[in-house]
């Protein structure tokens, strides 16, 4: 039986009732309480609230936040029928209604035909990868391997019985898995999250003869599940609390990490090309300025040319003027004034002894 709450009652509640009352009389968790207070944006009271109630100290209710959509908040009544699967139930709904709970159930022995990965990982024979020249190639994925998992006996058959159950699962929901030279990965929606499984152990020390202490890690027949290659996340089985009870939040965990890094690696493409083009503009920029420079210099030059022939001819024809000048100084005169029409650029006279000569870098020079 279901209870419907509109936001402005559901948020009245909230500041009637602690939420350990909601997690009591309702199949919800305190996490999943908070999340979906955040998902339709109800304050909840802050700290020190409920004691300040207790002895009637005055407190302000903050109003309620508009929303453009106003959904009803329906929650499941908690009864002694469904209090067993309540855990498993709402995790389940958090992912959709694809699976009923029985399917998320591992059963305590494999079934005759596992699935095609538990089959290689029960082979004495497995299929190994190709070492090319003593290399491998770590780039490439095959559809064929085994998942790792670090434990023996009795933990090894139960991670079988949970990973067969898992991969099912997985599969039907239209994931594929994916395996390179040991490593093991989920691939979801194009999304590649590697995963592994492993006895946990307890550290156990003791004193040696020399009286240095000493430890030692020992199995205790619990597994973990561990998602992720770089930042990882685990799930551990406790002795209260098995991995099939946790089977659900391992999918939606997967699922909203793959979903994550789709939403990532859009923006990040976005990104790439917005800065693609803002380099292309500012390259653009750069070689048009190079090109102005470069013409900018050439006008400069020309010009420092252009001054210092009309200095040169200015002299030339001043010193030309005088009187009793010698044959050799009238021919200086005449050659100067030859280079001088060479030199400036308004001119530009050809001078077949300098043809392969920069005017201004010869002028320089001088």
């Amino acid at each position: 039986m279901r209870n419907k709450f509109s936001r402005e009652e559901f948020f009245d509640l909230c500041w009637e009732k602690s939420i350990v009352w909601f997690c009591k009389s309702y199949i919800v968790t305190y996490q999943e309480f908070k999340n979906i207070c955040k998902k339709y944006n109800i304050p909840l009271p802050p700290n020190g609230y409920w004691m300040k109630r207790k002895y009637g100290k005055e407190f302000s209710k903050p109003t309620l936040p508009k929303v453009t959509d106003e959904c009803d908040i329906e929650l499941l009544i908690r009864t002694r029928e469904n209090s067993k699967n309540s855990k498993s139930a709402e995790k389940l709904s958090n992912i959709n209604n694809d699976h009923r709970i029985f399917d998320l159930v591992v059963p305590k022995r494999l079934p005759k035909k596992p699935d095609s990965i538990i089959m290689e990982m029960l082979s004495d024979n497995p299929k190994t990868h190709p070492i090319v020249n003593n290399c491998r190639d770590f780039t490439k994925r095959y559809n064929y391997g085994r998942i790792s998992v670090n434990a023996t006996g009795k933990p090894y058959k139960r991670a079988l019985c949970f990973l067969n159950t898992f991969i099912t699962v997985m599969k039907s929901r239209g994931h594929y898995f994916l395996f390179c030279y040991g490593n093991s990965y989920i691939v979801i929606e194009g999304v590649e999250i590697s995963i592994r499984m492993r006895e946990r152990s307890k550290r156990v020390y003791k004193i040696e003869k020399s009286g240095y202490r000493s430890s030692t890690l020992e199995p205790i027949s619990l597994l973990s599940f561990l998602a992720g290659q770089f930042t990882k996340k685990e799930w551990q089985e406790t002795t209260n609390k098995t991995l099939t009870e946790k089977l659900p939040l391992i999918i939606k965990y997967l699922e909203d990490k793959a979903k994550e890094e789709r939403v990532w690696h859009r923006e990040n493409e976005i990104r790439l090309k917005k800065e693609a083009i803002e380099k292309k503009k500012q390259e653009e920029i750069e070689k048009l300025q190079k090109e102005e420079i470069a013409m900018l210099s050439l006008i400069k030059q020309k010009s420092d040319l252009w001054h210092e022939a009309n200095k040169l001819r200015t002299f030339l024809i001043e010193y030309k003027k005088k009187v009793d000048l010698s044959d050799e100084i009238k021919e200086q005169i005449s050659f100067g004034l030859r280079k001088v029409d060479w030199l400036d650029p308004l001119i530009q006279k050809d001078d077949e002894l300098f043809k392969d000569f920069d005017p201004y870098k010869l002028l320089r020079t001088l």
